[in-house]
């Protein structure tokens, strides 16, 4: 709460990032891939949602504009001596506290909770060249309910993301799916997509989030970024 982010590795202890965003923070989500990429996502109170690449090792950083840590990576950097100090960028804004942000299991989406709904948005892992454009894009959104309750709640209750891990699943059930997508077509096969449960307040939602497809014959709901439907609500 305190607008301070610390990653650090279970590993190697001099393996360690903190960030201060001079603003309360209420959600972390690493890239599945952090180990190379430096990559993650985060948000609280300000209702934005940052994506953070870089940063030192071992070093603290401030994206506090004015403080003395940003003035002095400034200077040095004018004179081609600065230190990558890392890069954040606002995907989205505007909708007041972000409660809950989590990175798929595949690492090719990001869902998200404000106060306004659930979100999800096509990261840029796994992206062919010619599907590059797709990083980052926003891919679906559902409405939190409309009640007087939520109307006065919305800001307080926080809601929960999992995404479902297939292969946790009991194997009578994973044997009985997998018989069924045999018959399926290999667009809409459970290869072709993830899902996630969500629990917020009195509302537990299960969401399918297709996988896109560059195939000239895609069918036209499909985009090529990947799509989300609520399932059960």
């Amino acid at each position: 709460m305190d607008g301070n982010v610390c990653v650090q590795s279970l590993l190697d202890v001099k393996d360690v990032h903190l960030r201060n965003f001079a603003r309360p923070v209420q959600a972390v989500s690493l890239s599945p891939e952090y180990k190379t990429d430096r990559t993650y996502l985060s948000g609280g109170l300000a209702g934005q949602l940052i994506l953070t690449v870089g940063g030192g090792q071992g070093r603290s950083t401030s994206t506090t504009t004015g403080t003395a840590v940003a003035a002095a990576s400034g200077w040095l950097g004018s004179i081609g001596l600065g230190i990558s100090s890392g890069k954040d960028t606002v995907l989205h804004s505007g909708e007041g506290t972000i409660s809950s942000i989590k990175w798929s299991l595949s690492g090719k989406y990001v869902a998200w909770l404000n106060e306004y709904g659930i979100k999800f948005m096509r990261s840029n892992l796994h992206l062919d060249s010619t599907n590059s454009d797709g990083a980052w894009q926003r891919i679906g959104h559902y409405d939190r309910p409309h009640t007087e309750e939520w109307e006065t709640m919305a800001s307080v209750w926080k809601g929960r993301v999992e995404w479902i891990d297939e292969r946790a699943i009991e194997t009578d059930d994973a044997k009985k799916t997998s018989d069924d997508a045999l018959n399926m077509p290999a667009s809409v096969s459970k290869k072709a997509m993830e899902r996630l449960i969500v629990g917020w307040g009195g509302t537990i939602w299960i969401i399918h989030v297709h996988h896109g497809t560059s195939d000239v014959g895609r069918l036209v709901h499909d985009k090529p970024f990947g799509r989300a439907e609520v399932t059960k609500m």
